[in-house]
């Protein structure tokens, strides 16, 4: 009888050691940047903050600086520690408030017409008639032609039609609106999937995980579609990500990110690829049992 073959993914000890001087020379940069413009808002911050971050980490010569950077907590702990240097060496060009954009562009219309028509759009959606739900969304828009919420599910719209097309051309308007929309960015990258355009889902994939690094979405997305390129590494490499956070949430759907690694180890042992796996499990801080 052959035995069949359970793969079981546990987390080894987190630790990260990196030297002071990475995290001062990342924050002399930032403050380098900053002081290049006048009008410094939280996205010019950001920008200043993670440019410099990429390039100090990938070409520092301590290995152990750059394997923090291939995790989560790792990117995470390090922004936190560079932010409180870049305030203490550069504190009048820190942004004084950090904005939820999340609560600006995921409300409500304050078109009282646009909002009526979203929330009838939304019985609709509810009944899965999207035809009407397209109808209301429209007027919807026509009343607020920047409602974020009624162009994303205008999109869902289409996409349960399957008219993938439609729905892409309404996640762009909405991003057009959000560029760090997580909805958007991550059912855009779906819809390309459908189409089998798996280069472009993985574009946007990425654009989900450089605005949303805890949201293991865009991780989980590019590793699909990293498999579907058989570009098994960087399947390989996302999906433990995802399965990272997913298991640190105690999400259930750690077990599809499980099942999914372990229909990749399949295939990668059938390669004789089977230390390289674990190699990548490594240095993800994964322990194969």
């Amino acid at each position: 009888m052959e035995k069949k073959f359970i793969l079981f993914l546990t987390f080894a000890s987190f630790s990260i050691l990196h030297s002071q001087t990475i995290e001062e020379k990342i924050a002399a940069k930032t403050c380098e940047c900053l002081q290049k413009t006048s009008n410094i808002t939280n996205e010019i911050f950001r920008d200043c903050l993670t440019k410099p971050m990429g390039e100090l980490v990938m070409t520092d010569k301590d290995p152990k600086v750059r394997e923090s950077f291939n995790t989560v907590e790792g990117i995470q702990t390090m922004l936190l520690r560079v932010q409180a240097i870049v305030s203490k060496e550069c504190p009048k060009l820190v942004p004084a408030i950090i904005e939820n954009k999340d609560d600006i562009y995921y409300g409500k219309s304050k078109n009282e017409s646009a909002q009526n028509s979203y929330i009838i759009g939304q019985d609709f959606m509810d009944q899965k008639n999207f035809k009407l739900a397209i109808e209301s969304f429209q007027l919807a828009l026509k009343a607020d032609p920047n409602f974020v919420l009624a162009l994303d599910d205008m999109a869902v719209s289409y996409r349960q039609l399957n008219d993938y097309d439609n729905a892409i051309k309404y996640y762009k308007k909405s991003l057009e609106i959000y560029p760090e929309g997580n909805f958007a960015l991550m059912n855009i990258g779906v819809a390309y999937t459908f189409k089998s355009d798996y280069k472009t889902a993985i574009s946007y994939y990425q654009k989900l995980i450089e605005y949303h690094p805890d949201n293991a979405e865009g991780y989980f997305g590019a590793g699909k579609n990293y498999f579907m390129l058989k570009d098994d590494e960087k399947a390989l490499d996302n999906m433990f990500m995802a399965h990272r956070i997913y298991t640190d949430s105690k999400s259930d759907y750690a077990k599809d990110s499980e099942q999914f690694i372990g229909a990749i180890y399949q295939k990668m042992k059938s390669e004789n690829k089977e230390d390289l796996f674990k190699k990548i499990a490594k240095k993800n801080n994964i322990q194969i049992d």
